[in-house]
């Protein structure tokens, strides 16, 4: 089981409940907008290992993306983009995980996508950042996060360049992802991977719901 959540940086009543229901057979989780004062490593029954790229800090307070995994990583790196009018970071972790009895490994991408923009320069740069990983890697991937498509012409681009590396979308049904001017912002897509039991789970303690999906390595 794979988790992706934004979890408002763990700052709303009821977090680590739901987290700790959420996370009872996930082997795998991305979470954005984690904040490092909460104890989200420790709420997950699971997860062990953390790799934690870093975004937005105010004063005590350091939020980004953060991957929990069952399995030590193999490789581990972070990609940073910038909100053009705020100048804070978004971050974009990079995880690889070797496979018992395969000689390929899992990639697994975890981004929190630029926002306040007018046109797509900077998302794009964003989306487009992680081209030559796809492009070199031959195992199975995941990519998944906030991927912030709050436009026609945002999901567009995601949409063709996920389609360009044969990456494929996970479906909800029913769709109860968390919308903003009636597009969908969270996203999970894969490639040499099937998709079982996808899910949204509605929460109050978060504004964004959480996705919860069965994958199938092919």
């Amino acid at each position: 089981w794979v988790l992706s959540w934004n979890i408002q940086k763990a700052s709303n009543e009821g977090w680590d409940s739901d987290l700790s229901e959420l996370g009872e057979q996930v082997q795998l989780a991305f979470i954005q907008e984690a904040s490092l004062q909460a104890p989200i490593a420790q709420t997950l029954p699971m997860p062990l290992y953390q790799a934690f790229a870093a975004g937005y800090t105010s004063g005590s307070s350091e939020t980004g993306v953060m991957t929990l995994s069952t399995g030590y990583p193999s490789l581990a790196c972070n990609l940073t983009a910038w909100e053009p009018w705020l100048g804070t970071p978004k971050a974009t972790s990079i995880t690889e995980y070797p496979l018992v009895g395969r000689n390929d490994r899992l990639l697994t991408i975890n981004m929190h996508a630029v926002n306040f923009t007018v046109g797509l320069d900077s998302f794009g740069e964003q989306i487009h950042a992680i081209s030559a990983l796809l492009e070199r890697h031959e195992g199975p991937v995941i990519v998944a996060g906030d991927l912030n498509t709050w436009s026609s012409s945002r999901q567009t681009l995601v949409d063709n360049f996920m389609q360009k590396h044969q990456l494929v979308p996970v479906s909800f049904e029913p769709d109860l992802r968390t919308t903003a001017f009636g597009k969908a912002l969270d996203h999970m897509y894969v490639r040499g991977i099937a998709a079982h039991s996808a899910r949204v789970v509605p929460v109050s303690s978060s504004d964004h719901n959480p996705l919860l999906v069965r994958l199938q390595i092919l």
